[in-house]
């Protein structure tokens, strides 16, 4: 009763929130900044390389994590589905794994069948993110390449589908 309770208001803030979002967005700071990162799982995803800037036009979803982070594993069945789902509406994830080495990585991504893109971090990377001191980490960013929301730890599946599709619905501002 607790939990459900607690999901309950949870659901209610991330829509509250949500729904005092613009249609079209005004924002002037906080854009993403951009990286260009060699693809890891290029075999699963397609991609060979990550430009962020070559992805405005599409909502994307910045998730930090490690393959020895529990929430992480727990959290990455529910992006593969969703992205799967919504790829075809210009939406993409960029899995930045920051494990100390890239070994292991590409066979956690075979196992887990991560289908979209999963770079290693850099040190540039993780600074220019705010530090990434807790994992998972996820950025949403909107289509002009703006972070419009940012969530610290196992994001509910309620978070990832309010938000995502709140951003894929926005207009996409001409400068």
């Amino acid at each position: 009763m607790q939990k459900l309770a607690i999901m309950s208001l949870i659901t209610f803030m991330i829509m509250f929130f949500v729904f005092l979002l613009p249609k079209d967005s005004y924002a002037k700071d906080s854009y993403a900044t951009n990286f260009n990162l060699k693809v890891l799982n290029h075999n699963l995803s397609g991609y060979k390389n990550i430009n962020l800037n070559a992805l405005k036009g599409k909502v994307v979803l910045v998730n930090f994590w490690a393959t020895w982070c529990p929430p992480c594993r727990a959290e990455i069945p529910r992006l593969v589905s969703f992205y799967n789902k919504n790829k075809s509406k210009n939406f993409v994830i960029v899995g930045i794994n920051v494990n100390v080495t890239e070994q292991g990585v590409r066979s956690f991504t075979h196992q887990y069948k991560m289908d979209y893109p999963v770079v290693h971090a850099t040190s540039k990377v993780l600074s220019e993110y705010g530090g990434v001191r807790e994992i998972p980490q996820t950025f949403f960013i909107s289509k002009n390449g703006i972070i419009a929301f940012h969530w610290t730890g196992l994001m509910p599946e309620n978070v990832l589908k309010i938000v995502s599709g709140h951003l894929m619905k926005m207009k996409m501002m001409k400068k």
